[in-house]
Parts: structure tokens; sequence; C-alpha cells
């Protein structure tokens, strides 16, 4: 007989509707209709799981022979399937494994990157593409009780690097121009105290002037309404304060 007369007879003897052998290969019913009319053939990976469904071997089941011997590699086209159906295997999983990964690596990324601009410490803090910077700023004149506050911070000399921080001080210890030195990884604050303007070098005294500057001259012009905008909206910001000051008015 036919590989088509055999899986049929196979499925009779066993009961099996061809509604309920497709459920049991995960096929639909015309499938298994094809392969009793001689339309189709099942994949390698579904003659294996036939051949141990049935419990008879692959040679029997598509050569109705118990052995069939593969005359290039001289091995019984059972093993030679076999082992094909398990490199498939093999493959596939390997596969869903990459396919993993790279579906966890974009999703740490996009995690990553929306908590950079949204500000959320507790994401920077293992953020492993941020480092350590030392921002500074002027200590708020309202800062009258302990508590949390936000503040703009320069994080370089040019005045081209700006990270707004959350984040508590304490009760100014009495200095009469205080400053705010804080240790962060984007918006995570590790570490921060106040210190006198005399330990702040005037570059960054100069750019906080200058933001300062800004801040209190806002609405005069379309430009500066724009450049306004942005410490609005923003935690970050690569612009340098000096020259959007010069460029607003």
């Amino acid at each position: 007989m036919s590989f088509k007369d055999d899986v049929k007879q196979l499925r009779m003897q066993a009961n099996l509707t061809q509604e309920e052998l497709a459920n049991r290969l995960h096929v639909t019913r015309q499938t298994v209709s094809t392969w009793e009319t001689g339309k189709n053939m099942p994949s390698l990976e579904i003659l294996h799981t036939l051949s141990q469904l049935f419990d008879i071997s692959l040679e029997k089941l598509l050569f109705n022979e118990e052995i069939t011997m593969d005359k290039v590699k001289n091995q019984p086209l059972a093993n030679q399937i076999d082992h094909d159906v398990k490199l498939k295997k093999r493959y596939r999983n390997w596969t869903y494994t990459l396919s993993g990964l790279i579906l966890i690596v974009i999703v740490s990324m996009g995690i990553l990157t929306c908590g950079y601009y949204k500000g959320v410490a507790n994401i920077d803090r293992v953020n492993p593409f941020l480092s350590y910077k030392v921002g500074y700023t002027k200590l708020p004149d309202n800062k009258k009780v302990a508590g949390y506050w936000t503040s703009w911070f320069t994080d370089n000399t040019m005045g081209n690097e700006w990270t707004k921080l959350t984040l508590t001080t304490g009760l100014n210890p009495g200095l009469k121009h205080p400053y705010v030195m804080a240790y962060h990884k984007g918006s995570y604050v590790k570490e921060a105290r106040i210190i006198p303007r005399a330990d702040i070098n005037h570059l960054y005294i100069s750019n906080l002037n200058a933001l300062t500057s800004l801040l209190n001259n806002k609405g005069n012009t379309a430009t500066n309404n724009r450049n306004l905008k942005q410490f609005k909206t923003k935690i970050h910001i690569s612009d340098t304060i000096q020259q959007i000051h010069v460029n607003s008015f």
C-alpha cells in the first residue's frame, strides 16, 4: 500500500477521525484529508510524530518496509529523518532564544531611554550607559526648611550640559552665598551638599547667572519664548545658555 492508504488505515485502526488526528498533530482537518487523498505529504517533523503516535517505524510508514537504506549515506532512512527533525527543532529553539534576547534588548533600551528623557531616577540609577557627573546650582532663596526641591544644574564649565534635578540637602548651615553640588547619574542624585560660592569655578557661576537672567526675562521675544519652553518640557538640555541668552535679546 502507499502512504495515503497506510495513514488512513492507521488512523482508522486507532479509532480516530480526521479531526481528532489533526488536533493531535496541531494541523487542520483539511491537511489530514490531503494526506489521505495523496494530494500532499507531511513534513519530516509530522512524519516523525506520526511514527511515534502509531508506534510504527518511518520505513514501514513511508514504504511499507522495515528497513530502507539511504544509498548516499548508507544509513537507515529513519535515522536520517530523525536527525533532520532534531536539527530542525534545535534551529527553531535557537531562533526563539535569539529572538527573545533581541526583544529583551529592545525593550530594555526603550525603558532606559524613556527613563532618561522622563527623568525617572530609579531607572537612571541602573542605566549602564550613563556616567556620574558633578553639577552645580544656587540654593533656592526660599529654602527655609528641609525637604525636596527642583532646580537646573550646570554639569560642565562650557555651560552646554544641563540637568533638572529633584533632591534634598537639608538646611543652609549659615553660608552667605550658598550653592549646591550634586553628584548625579542622569536624574538619580547619589549625593548632594551645600557649599560656599568660593569653592566653585567662576565659569559655573557665570553659567548659572546667564540661566537666571534668561528665566527672569521671559516673554520678551519669540526666540526667548521658544528657548524658555524647553526648560518647562525637558529634563536634560544640551545647549549653551550663554549663547541662548545673547540671541534672545
